[in-house]
């Protein structure tokens, strides 16, 4: 272990004049100051100490004088030898050496501290030996450890958490993001970071309500908001996500970063848009409902341009089919009637059932009154046609009130009741004909 041999000193080595080697007035100055903090020593290459200060005797709770012409062995164990000559090693070489390791020195307990080793030279700049300072760091380093500690215990809590994290910059540059994101978008870590957010998303779906909502935060207009986005996942499926967004300020109250946390809300939204359906519907033929119907007339009269044209159907005869034939056979002539009404509309009129055996097609573009009384005719001669259930020819007609708007400007409840009217007339007329009432 011992690469020269040991070196002779003068008798009284704790004044740093005596200690051997080429050290200037004001090195030996800056060493024997106690204001440094710092524990000082000076070790030549068989370990011995040449010169301690008296922050490194204190922290070894001996004397200066006491210390000097020891030997590192005799205040570290064997591990602990064993851990530290590979740094000395070094320094013999030549290397100047820092590392941070936990001190049992002086019977304190573990303490954690810097260290920094360089190379000791004589005249000639041969290596005689190692200068060694130390500087405690022990709450430093336990408040680090701390501190990692609880960043990886809240990435673990972020990582197993059911909302992906995004952080932005204040320019919106993406400057981390959990591991859920990059699933919720399909995409890798490495193109991610650094890149403004919405050059992440912009690929996958218009963003004009997220992009609304940041720059919201990012102006300092608002704290904090929410909003819905679809985005596009990187295998071209439909994500339907809920951002709540925050801002950080700095002291001064500009906005530093942006913490989006994002929940994938697909499976939400289909069982969503699947129940809106299932009210918008009539459960047996599959139109639209009264519901439906309203909504659409009411979007359609937000346009004071608009043109509406409703058709609303009564059959004839069905009562008796219901009662002869029981309501099974009913409902099969109702889901006949819905079939043969698609067919005629084309996809050009809203059909809806409103009642037990009431319709409605609506037109939502211009119609000449002749070619609305060829329309309704061509409804009541399909509607004769016979209908065969369960084995069974069946008859019914129907009975046809219209309504139209303009010139008058109605709401949805008035124009479904001026076309009921309208029925009405034509039932008492004599069934199986069209009644025309112009507002």
């Amino acid at each position: 272990m011992c690469v020269n041999e040991p070196m002779s000193y003068p008798d009284d080595v704790t004044d740093a004049n005596a200690i051997p080697g080429a050290l200037s007035a004001a090195a030996i100055g800056l060493l024997t100051n106690s204001t440094l903090g710092a524990n000082i020593s000076v070790v030549d290459r068989n370990y011995r100490l040449l010169y301690v200060n008296a922050h490194y005797a204190k922290a070894c709770a001996a004397t200066q004088e006491n210390l000097i012409g020891r030997s590192l062995f005799d205040l570290h164990d064997d591990a602990q030898m064993r851990e530290l000559e590979p740094y000395f090693h070094r320094v013999h070489a030549g290397e100047t050496v820092t590392y941070v390791r936990l001190s049992q020195i002086g019977g304190l307990g573990s303490r954690w501290i810097t260290v920094s080793l360089s190379p000791w030279r004589d005249s000639a700049g041969q290596v005689n030996g190692s200068v060694l300072v130390s500087m405690p760091v022990h709450e430093l380093k336990t408040d680090a450890e701390a501190l990692r500690a609880a960043n990886e215990r809240l990435t673990s809590h972020i990582d197993n958490s059911p909302l992906a994290m995004l952080e932005l910059d204040n320019r919106l540059n993406v400057s981390s993001c959990s591991t859920q994101f990059r699933s919720l978008i399909g995409l890798d870590v490495d193109p991610v970071l650094g890149v403004p957010v919405l050059d992440v998303l912009a690929l996958r779906e218009a963003l004009t309500p997220l992009a609304s909502a940041l720059a919201r935060l990012q102006s300092g207009a608002e704290t904090r908001n929410r909003v819905e986005v679809a985005l596009r996942h990187a295998s071209g499926a439909t994500v339907h996500s809920e951002w709540f967004n925050s801002a950080l300020t700095d002291a001064s109250g500009r906005v530093s970063s942006i913490m989006s946390l994002v929940q994938d809300i697909t499976a939400r939204t289909l069982a969503e848009a699947r129940l809106l359906q299932i009210a918008m519907r009539d459960p047996l033929t599959g139109l639209s409902n009264r519901r439906a119907l309203t909504e659409r007339i009411e979007r359609a009269l937000q346009n004071p341009d608009s043109r509406l044209t409703l058709l609303l159907i009564d059959l004839d005869g069905f009562k008796p089919i219901n009662d002869a034939y029981g309501h099974a056979v009913g409902d099969d002539v109702l889901c006949e009637v819905a079939r043969r009404l698609n067919d005629i509309a084309h996809g050009a009129a809203t059909v809806a059932r409103i009642g037990g055996d009431e319709f409605v097609l609506l037109i939502e573009d211009e119609i000449s009154q002749q070619s609305l009384a060829e329309f309704a005719a061509c409804i009541m001669e399909v509607l004769k046609m016979p209908y065969m259930i369960s084995d069974t020819q069946l008859q019914i007609s129907a009975s046809i009130g219209t309504a139209q708007c303009p010139p008058a400007p109605v709401n949805s409840v008035e124009l479904i009741r001026l076309a009921d009217t309208a029925m009405y007339e034509a039932k008492r007329a004599a069934k199986s004909r069209v009644h025309l009432v112009r507002r």
